[in-house]
């Protein structure tokens, strides 16, 4: 029986979900990525994007593995609107980088509480289920799908993951400043001979700024390539790019990296 490994990218806009009249082909939505791993769905990220997944075919939502990378608007605000949050029966496992389950649910819980929302986490039906990790820890999940995690450069802290299922592997990094990772032999070893990186690539090249806590197409491609990498998704694009510019992007870092493609909102590759 073929074991089913899947991403789909239900977000791909970095920063806020504007659309300039010229980003048709790649969409706006903020940032999510869902993951089928044999009967396991894994979720990275709750931008506008994960208001789609309630209508993904295919993908098993009775029970729901949600994966933050760190909490800034673009990766959370799209859990505000989820239907999936209050249909009860459904189980949401919500993991994050911290020390105890009870920090991470305030978190959450102020993001969706008044001013700024006015449901919030207890009116959900859903039931959800908090679980803190310490920081380079690995997770196992049921059916045989293991989840490794490496802390990455990024203004408050940001977590870049290794899913590991079927022997393919599948890396997310979003919202990392590559430069500050120049010697850091544990992301190259996330990222090795993964079948699909989801790479941060908000600036184009030459115009990466210190200290944001981002990178380029250009040191994307690298990482990719140092890596072993089979193929590499640019992803988390400046609101301001259009879909010529984009196009740019991947046409340049295929010269470094062949396998590279720019993620679209609801691509859909399987490993």
């Amino acid at each position: 029986m073929k074991q089913t490994f899947e991403v789909t990218f239900l977000g791909t806009n970095g920063s806020c979900a504007y659309n300039n009249g010229k980003r048709q082909k790649y969409g706006t939505n903020t940032l999510c990525v869902a993951v089928k791993a044999g009967e396991e769905t894994l979720v990275f990220d709750t931008g506008t994007g994960f208001c789609g997944l309630s209508g993904l075919p295919g993908y098993g939502l009775d029970t729901i593995h949600l994966f933050y990378s760190h909490y800034h608007a673009d990766h959370v605000g799209g859990l505000l609107f989820s239907p999936l949050l209050f249909e009860a029966g459904k189980n949401i496992h919500i993991y994050g980088q911290h020390n105890e389950a009870s920090d991470l649910y305030r978190i959450i819980d102020s993001f969706l509480s008044p001013p700024l929302h006015p449901v919030g986490l207890k009116e959900f039906k859903a039931n959800l289920h908090f679980h803190a990790f310490a920081a380079d820890s690995a997770i196992s999940l049921p059916n045989g799908v293991k989840v490794k995690t490496h802390t990455l450069s990024h203004p408050g802290g940001s977590v870049g993951y290794r899913v590991e299922y079927g022997g393919k592997a599948f890396c997310y990094c979003a919202d990392v400043e590559l430069a500050n990772h120049q010697n850091d032999a544990g992301l190259l070893e996330l990222m090795k001979d993964a079948e699909l990186l989801v790479m941060d690539a908000l600036f184009e090249d030459g115009r990466v700024i210190e200290g944001w806590g981002h990178s380029s197409w250009r040191q994307c491609a690298a990482f990719a390539r140092n890596a072993g990498a089979k193929r590499m998704a640019l992803f988390h694009y400046h609101y301001s790019l259009t879909d010529a510019e984009i196009e740019k992007m991947e046409h340049d870092a295929k010269k470094l990296f062949p396998d590279t493609f720019a993620a679209a909102d609801f691509m859909r590759i399987s490993l």
